[in-house]
């Protein structure tokens, strides 16, 4: 999980934070889980975990594009890795609040990322959907197509401190 990835800032998330709960609440491995609470790493421990799937948390600017075209930090060369070789970058959504850290839609994290991790087990949820019920239900929203897509498309712009 790339917990802040920017240029003054470059985390993970280790034992005692929330990547660590959603790695294993959702069958995952936590490759940082060596590591403690918000971790700083560099490019050589990625290299070293070679991951197979990469999030993105909303406290970073970067998108999966960035990742796939090489065009993060300077210096910073992901094509090699196995997650980005295999297309399996993928941004947290944006809802109520960023899916990351405990917030209101929790619950909608743990399908997105065990439908992420475990595809061909998942494959009879429609997430979309999943997205609608639970806004309505619990908020009484109705979500239209549009709204749903800015959920899990969310912008750049949308990263904290940027």
């Amino acid at each position: 999980i790339l917990f802040k990835y920017s240029d003054t800032q470059f985390q993970t998330s280790g034992t005692n934070f929330f990547g660590q709960f959603w790695c294993e609440a959702t069958g995952a491995v936590n490759v940082a889980q060596e590591l403690s609470g918000m971790a700083d790493i560099n490019m050589e421990q990625v290299y070293e975990w070679d991951p197979d799937i990469i999030y993105i948390t909303n406290f970073s600017s970067y998108m999966p594009e960035d990742l796939y075209n090489n065009a993060a930090l300077e210096g910073h060369d992901w094509s090699g890795v196995s997650a980005v070789e295999n297309g399996k970058v993928y941004k947290y959504p944006l809802g109520m609040y960023r899916w990351y850290p405990p917030s209101s839609d929790s619950a909608l994290c743990l399908w997105f990322m065990a439908k992420m991790n475990y595809p061909e087990l998942f494959e009879d949820i429609d997430l979309e959907q999943t997205v609608k019920d639970y806004y309505k239900e619990f908020y009484g929203i109705d979500l239209t197509d549009e709204q749903v897509n800015g959920i899990f498309n969310p912008v750049r712009e949308a990263a904290a401190g940027v």
